[in-house]
């Protein structure tokens, strides 16, 4: 069921450490229905690690995480493993390495999602895999195993396998940093279609092309924390903040 709220997505004040280091210091982040946000910095700056504490493959010190309305981590929340497996499936992550099953073909790789999160049926299953397969352009490569595939490609099969169990949001981390330089494009072009469809999505990248012309707000990250937020045109043209400048300056768009 959806929640009546605008925000589809939020964090308030996320603290985590590991050991000694504290990785994220604090950071706030709202993102609404259909709006797509891209968090670009240095490395290190925490950015990956915002990610995997809101799809909970990481645990918070401190702060609180909403989905949809709904409080799933902080202060009071307390949820099983059983209990994370749906809230998993409604906010999927996309990793550099696409993690795909090496054993199985890309058709069987976006099957076992809806399969094992759903509860549909493999025939139904295998006909909207072949449907995902052909809205990321790999329809004729449904029978070829990750090893017979380019670096784009599995990285598009990753994307439809995450879009197979329906989520409400998508979480990108670094997408393309694995690809070759024309493998790029092939990934962004899918990624900028799921942008214009309507999905939402948080996407760490250093492709400034795609956050100038795919995102709705640009966050910078540094040393644990979010030092500015803006639409592309101003945040491209008219940063506010010293560091932004000065990591605008050293990538380019």
């Amino acid at each position: 069921m959806t929640n009546g709220a605008r925000e589809m997505i939020r964090a308030d004040d996320l603290v985590k450490r590991y050991g000694r280091n504290d990785v994220l210091r604090g950071v706030s982040l709202e993102v609404e229905r259909g709006q797509v946000k891209v968090i670009v910095g240095p490395s290190g700056s925490g950015k990956s690690t915002l990610l995997r504490c809101l799809a909970l493959l990481e645990p918070i010190e401190s702060g609180h995480i909403l989905l949809d309305g709904e409080q799933v981590a902080g202060t009071g929340t307390t949820l099983r493993d059983r209990q994370l497996a749906p809230y998993r499936s409604q906010v999927c992550m996309v990793f550099q390495h696409f993690n795909l099953f090496p054993h199985m073909t890309a058709l069987e790789n976006v099957m076992v999602g809806p399969v094992n999160v759903r509860g549909v049926s493999k025939a139904h299953a295998r006909a909207e895999a072949m449907d995902l397969l052909t809205r990321v352009r790999l329809a004729d490569k449904a029978h070829r195993y990750p090893s017979e595939l380019s670096g784009g490609q599995q990285q598009r099969v990753a994307i439809a396998r995450a879009l197979a169990v329906r989520p409400k949001v998508m979480l990108f981390d670094e997408p393309t940093s694995a690809l070759d330089p024309e493998l790029v494009r092939e990934v962004v072009d899918v990624m900028e279609e799921l942008a214009a469809d309507g999905m939402t999505m948080i996407v760490v990248s250093h492709e400034m092309r795609f956050a100038n012309e795919a995102a709705d707000s640009i966050v910078m990250m540094d040393d644990g924390r979010v030092i500015e937020e803006a639409p592309p045109d101003r945040f491209f043209k008219n940063p506010a903040h010293e560091r932004t400048r000065q990591f605008l300056q050293m990538v380019e768009r």
